[in-house]
């Protein structure tokens, strides 16, 4: 089981579902509808839409993912696309078994008063609800690999 959360068109959920076989299950969630719209398409293209479940929905907002039943999250500067960061952290950390991972990354490229950047300080603030694996800051961005 895993979710890509900011799924986007699909660039990581494809091989993601790919991965998880005939027997796995890949959340899909985007707030875009022509997102959402994208990855139904490719994953009829590439035979794997029994896999994928695609769904328009805020990261604050994935109620239909049941409670510690997720292997894996992966949600690719999905904050910084966002308002609600203490909702999508909250719900990361619901869907997520026990010891499972998440990677998760955000942009330290935003305006100054970009209201839905995550600076230094709130990341950090982020981080100490998750065990942190291992976490790195680039040029560019910051990222976590976290688990419950």
């Amino acid at each position: 089981m895993a979710a890509d959360i900011g799924c986007g068109p699909g660039y990581f959920t494809i091989p993601m579902a790919e991965l998880a076989g005939p027997t796995g299950r890949v959340y899909a969630v985007d707030s875009d509808p022509k997102s959402i719209q994208a990855v139904i398409v490719k994953s009829q293209a590439r035979g794997v839409q029994k896999v994928i479940e695609a769904r328009t929905a805020s990261a604050a907002d994935i109620q239909f993912i049941p409670d510690r039943s997720v292997d894996f999250v992966f949600a690719n500067g999905l904050l910084c696309c966002m308002t609600d960061h203490i909702g999508a952290v909250a719900q990361i950390k619901r869907i997520l078994k026990p010891n499972a991972l998440a990677y998760v990354s955000v942009s330290k490229l935003s305006r100054r008063h970009d209201f839905r950047a995550v600076r230094e300080e709130e990341w950090n603030h982020i981080l100490t609800k998750f065990n942190v694996r291992e976490k790195r800051a680039g040029l560019t961005n910051r990222w976590a690999i976290i688990s419950c």
